[in-house]
């Protein structure tokens, strides 16, 4: 067992990093999960008898195997470990050690999972809601349709403006990751939906004398929506449509990709309207043009008839 003494100093390092981090700012969320992270660490050593807490990457090893034994999934083993290589990047900057020993600490392998997605009866049923009486019903309408019409992540979704609308071409401005901007069409069935929520939007802004905002999408204070609250808006409607509930609104980006290839759109071309810098991300959204191929191939090749 470690002593008291052999365990101080690793205790009163990890104990440091966190009241920096604290200092720094990072959220509350983020603070727990260090704290958890970084006691298994703790744990770990007191358990493995480490003579000292600069120990060789080898030791640091021992560790990451550890956390596969116990069972755990490699999505948390992947954060444990991130945050165990941020704390011995900052003992090494701070000089608590001479040398890193986690620089070379590898993830486990992440399982590659299919994103949900809705089938083409499911996104229409999931569209075809009541007629938009007002401006909620409009809203909830124009968010679905864009989101299916043009494949948006829901970030972009919210951060539309009203300036990003290019009407006249039917085309999306979009400010997608990494500050990088594209344009996306949208259908004119999406036109029609959306020019009635604008005509709702207004009438909305004015009966509730609320300023003017360059948001497209309003929340009821005439702020900006947020994701959480489009996410709580898509669970509503795939309750009211008898919809599966267990999917995000991310599914209708997965089912537009899906739909467009398995009507005879060009990958690269669905590569272009998703804002993805690398084809093999847009691949992951194609599993049901995956699918048919397999099954085109099983019948087709003549050592595969059974």
């Amino acid at each position: 067992m470690v002593t008291g003494k052999r365990e101080a100093p690793l205790g009163e390092a990890i104990q440091a990093y966190h009241l920096e981090q604290r200092a720094r700012g990072v959220s509350p969320h983020t603070a727990r999960a260090q704290t958890g992270d970084l006691g298994k660490l703790l744990d770990h050593a007191i358990r493995a008898q480490w003579e000292s807490w600069d120990v060789s990457p080898r030791t640091l090893r021992g560790f990451a195997l550890e956390l596969g034994d116990r069972g755990l999934d490699p999505a948390s083993q992947a954060r444990i470990l991130s945050t165990v290589r941020t704390f011995f990047k900052w003992s090494w900057e701070t000089r608590r050690i001479p040398k890193n020993p986690a620089s070379g600490l590898r993830n486990p392998k992440q399982p590659q999972r299919l994103p949900a997605f809705l089938t083409e009866g499911e996104s229409q049923a999931l569209l075809d809601l009541p007629p938009a009486v007002d401006f909620p019903t409009s809203r909830l309408a124009c968010l679905l349709e864009l989101l299916y019409a043009s494949g948006l992540r829901v970030s972009e979704l919210v951060g539309l403006d009203l300036q990003d609308l290019i009407t006249g071409q039917r085309t999306l401005r979009v400010l997608g990751k990494g500050r990088k901007e594209r344009l996306v069409p949208y259908h004119a069935q999406a036109a029609d939906v959306l020019d009635l929520y604008l005509a709702f939007r207004s009438a909305f802004l004015a009966l509730k004398e609320l300023p003017p905002s360059p948001a497209l999408f309003l929340n009821q204070r005439g702020g900006r929506l947020t994701p959480t609250s489009v996410r709580a808006l898509l669970r509503s409607a795939l309750e009211a449509a008898a919809v599966r509930s267990r999917v995000s609104p991310h599914a209708l980006r997965h089912s537009f990709a899906t739909h467009l290839l398995n009507r005879g759109m060009d990958l690269r071309a669905i590569q272009e309207l998703l804002g993805h810098a690398s084809l093999s991300t847009t691949q992951r959204y194609t599993h049901l043009g995956l699918e048919e191929l397999a099954r085109t191939y099983e019948k087709a090749h003549p050592r595969a008839k059974r």
